[in-house]
């Protein structure tokens, strides 16, 4: 399976489930996510957001997922060495109709690949806010 096609089914199996990370688990060794607190604005808007990644090989797949004030899953992305930099962004698509002001968080899980073997890692969480306007 090429690494695109497990991106793709990476992203399928995302959506359906974001799984609880122990604060333990997370680290910031291999990268870290961050975006700066704005207006959540009317409407539907994509806002924009930095990961950095330090993966041990030039070949990894980053997914990042969302999570409202309220602790709801509302976007997730994949990210792949084939198609990004090291440095980077990606944007997340709010819509203020579905959420509400307050404290956002990003979660990412990092998988990396050496041969045969797979790596997977935990990002600390990063946090926003998004205040009505």
């Amino acid at each position: 399976m090429s690494r695109t096609a497990l991106a793709a089914a990476l992203l399928g199996a995302a959506l359906s489930v974001v799984p609880a990370v122990p604060a333990s688990a997370s680290t910031a060794e291999y990268g870290k996510t961050a975006a700066r607190d704005r207006v959540l604005k009317p409407s539907c808007h994509d806002y924009r957001y930095r990961f950095v990644i330090k993966a041990p090989t030039n070949d990894w797949t980053l997914e990042t997922y969302l999570i409202g004030p309220r602790g709801r899953r509302l976007a997730s992305g994949v990210f792949s060495s084939e198609s990004e930099d090291r440095r980077d962004h990606g944007v997340f698509r709010i819509c203020r109709s579905n959420t509400r002001p307050g404290k956002f968080t990003i979660k990412a899980k990092l998988n990396w690949y050496n041969g045969s073997e797979d790596h997977q890692v935990w990002f600390k969480p990063s946090y926003f806010r998004l205040h009505r306007a």
